[in-house]
């Protein structure tokens, strides 16, 4: 879920999270010493889920937590959500008979968020996109995770670096990683084909080439759109472009914007082009909405209505109910110097300032995140998908040691080699995605560089409009707590 909002909506929100703060009596500061956006799942992203306990497995709590009580969740879904949410969910109940948990039964916004804290019952615990955190902890509504982390023996180096990284602030740790979402080309091979163009052989790190097959595609086949490059609306994409151009959004150390950057403007010339090519913006919106049903069984796959557009990999779970026999290349996105420059996205759990049961919170989101937790919710998909004959492509978790038993023997392709070399493609790039560079301005400089880029993308000349992107960037930034 992506909140658009304006940097005066940002700036109030964010007053009124301090002030939630401030009457909670504890503070989140840190110490010296993130048309398918929208997935079919109770989850703030793609279809999986959530729920777990402590346990003496890689990547879970070894500690023993004294927890019982009460405990809210936010942006927690348990009887709207799916198995990979109810199995690790009843993996805590289990641990923790004691603890009584409320669920939002909701994905994160933040407005309801803002509320909630100002409520008489805040929540103890909050998950939310990883790239959002650092608006949070500017505003002191969420605590570090220092004590949590020990007192139940979490060895972070199980989770993946880059999931780390992105949530972590000044040394200090806000959340614990939940799911891993990397996003990599699909392409349809049916459609290359008519075009005379081979998805095996395609270099997706030579731009010319990707503006060849977009041509290719457009001119020679009936499709309704050639190459998407999934830049448009909320430009979610766009970062993977920008690394592949051999630039950065925002500086290493999230404090100095770049947006108006050669390579940004290089990406973005590029992107608009593409999207020309169907006929100009407005166009290209009209022609993505023809796609077929994202989610169902008409998608864009089976009727040959998109070419190729890079995307998360937990949409293979998708293709795999809703169109199994559909032919389909998975190519890990790359930059124009040949190197994989893969885009990792996903939530976090995070403990609230607020919370009145802080054991009970830190048992939950150790446990939600534990390997057992994710094995056990893996193997009960799996279950359901072989009951049903269907194939199953795996749970992305961002816990290394979960992952690598998901992948290695739950994951059940059957003989359909078009998955299996899919589910294999996309694991391949886990180890070297990147994610967004944590900042204090988080939710206000992504919605800069996304106005910039709808703003080129409709007309504006790019260098002019990442210009103006960038300065409202860098006053969201040095205005940051």
């Amino acid at each position: 879920m992506h909140v658009r909002r304006s940097g005066s909506a940002s700036i109030i929100a964010l007053s009124l999270l301090v002030t939630a703060c401030g009457s909670s009596g504890s503070s989140a500061a840190p110490s010296t010493g993130g048309a398918e956006s929208a997935p079919p799942s109770s989850e703030s992203a793609p279809p999986s889920s959530e729920s777990a306990a402590p346990s003496e497995s890689a990547g879970a709590s070894t500690g023993t937590i004294d927890a019982s009580g009460d405990l809210s969740a936010f942006g927690v879904s348990y009887d709207t959500g799916d198995t990979i949410a109810k199995e690790r969910v009843d993996e805590f109940k289990e641990k923790y008979p004691n603890v009584n948990v409320k669920f939002s039964e909701s994905g994160f916004d933040t407005q309801g968020f803002v509320t909630s804290l100002q409520s008489s019952s805040p929540p103890d615990v909050v998950r939310l996109e990883r790239w959002r955190i650092g608006t949070y902890v500017a505003s002191g509504v969420i605590d570090p995770l220092t004590d949590c982390i020990t007192k139940a023996g979490v060895d972070m180096s199980n989770y993946r670096d880059s999931a780390v990284n992105s949530v972590t602030f000044d040394g200090q740790v806000y959340g614990l990683p939940e799911f891993y979402w990397v996003s990599n080309w699909l392409v349809d091979d049916d459609l290359f084909k008519q075009a005379g163009l081979d998805a095996a052989s395609w270099d997706v790190g030579n731009w010319d080439q990707i503006k060849a097959a977009n041509d290719a595609l457009l001119s020679k086949t009936k499709t309704k759109v050639g190459i998407d490059p999934k830049i448009s609306d909320n430009g979610d994409r766009f970062p993977m472009w920008v690394a592949a151009a051999g630039g950065k959004l925002i500086s290493d150390d999230g404090k100095t914007a770049q947006l108006n950057s050669q390579e940004v403007i290089d990406a973005l010339t590029f992107g608009k082009g593409l999207i020309d090519a169907h006929g100009g913006l407005t166009k290209f919106k009209d022609l993505i909405g023809q796609t077929g049903d994202f989610f169902g069984e008409e998608n864009g796959f089976k009727n040959d209505l998109e070419g190729a557009f890079p995307m998360q990999q937990w949409y293979l779970n998708v293709l795999a109910g809703a169109t199994p026999d559909t032919k389909f290349t998975v190519k890990p996105f790359m930059s124009k110097a040949g190197q994989p420059v893969t885009m990792a996205e996903g939530d976090a759990l995070a403990i609230t300032s607020a919370s009145k049961n802080k054991d009970a919170a830190c048992a939950f989101i150790t446990t939600m995140t534990s390997t057992d937790a994710w094995v056990r919710a893996a193997k009960a998909r799996a279950e359901e998908a072989s009951t049903k004959g269907a194939i199953q492509t795996g749970t992305s978790t961002g816990n290394k040691a979960a992952e690598e038993e998901i992948f290695s023997s739950i994951v059940d392709t059957g003989d359909n080699q078009t998955f299996k070399a899919a589910v294999d493609a996309y694991f391949g790039t886990f180890d070297t995605a990147f994610e967004a560079t944590p900042n204090r301005a988080a939710e206000d400089f992504r919605q800069a560089w996304i106005d910039g880029v709808n703003k080129a993308l409709g007309g504006d000349d790019p260098k002019t409009a990442m210009d103006q992107a960038n300065q409202v960037a860098q006053q969201a930034l040095d205005a940051a707590p």
